[in-house]
């Protein structure tokens, strides 16, 4: 896999050692699952599809990216 160098500020790269915290991983996969999902994301809000976060109380939130 070819390595790639990054500049972060050091609120990303604290927030990107919680993510990783958080899901039990190091921060190289935690960085690689953010890609994945965004790339999901971009793939279906492209399409015209909205993006939806339902919570346990049943309300339904709809998530807006500005482009």
């Amino acid at each position: 896999m070819p390595q790639v160098q990054a500049n972060l500020t050091d609120a990303d790269l604290q927030d990107l050692v919680e993510i990783a915290k958080r899901r039990g991983v190091d921060a190289n996969t935690a960085l690689q699952q953010a890609i994945a999902t965004e790339k999901l994301i971009l793939d279906n809000v492209q399409d015209g599809d909205d993006l939806l976060i339902k919570k346990p109380n049943n309300t339904v939130s709809k998530v807006v990216f500005s482009k």
